[in-house]
């Protein structure tokens, strides 16, 4: 079908958070308890968080191998990895602040994944796109889902 996506498009997807910005959602967000970057990446949200974890693939620390609890996950994941990041990260944390576009949010599937896993949207962040990622159009947002919440989502 010519309406259909391209299924064979590698994104080069992997954008660091400048530190400006990783610092500001850290203080507006506040996460506590034992925490994990999955997506360390040049590290600039891991080193300013209390308490945490990290992994990062290009270093042999795959996400997806990881199955210790957490309280929380804070991270700027790939775009393109963005379900299989949440489907992961509803196993092992209560509290999950990811950092993406946020129409990603709102397909059916991740919205499916979302309840059942029994977690709600608590808060959306949203600023002005960072000039290094990529201009699409698209909102980037923070996003701040919560296991049990079932409350109004707040904008920021």
């Amino acid at each position: 079908m010519k309406s259909q996506p391209n299924r064979n498009y590698k994104s080069d997807d992997v954008v660091m958070t400048p530190e400006d910005l990783a610092l500001k959602l850290i203080a507006h967000f506040n996460p506590s308890g034992k925490g994990l970057e999955p997506c360390r990446g040049t590290g600039n949200i891991w080193k300013n968080l209390n308490n945490a974890e990290w992994c990062e693939i290009t270093e042999g620390k795959d996400f997806f191998d990881y199955n210790e609890r957490v309280d929380y996950i804070f991270t700027n994941p790939p775009w393109s990895q963005i379900r299989r990041f949440l489907q992961h990260s509803y196993e092992i944390a209560d509290e999950i602040y990811m950092l993406f576009t946020i129409n990603h949010l709102w397909t059916k599937a991740r919205l499916k994944d979302m309840r059942k896993a029994g977690f709600g949207i608590k808060e959306i962040c949203i600023f002005d796109t960072p000039s290094n990622f990529p201009q699409s159009g698209f909102q980037v947002g923070m996003v701040h889902l919560s296991r049990g919440y079932s409350g109004n989502i707040q904008f920021k």
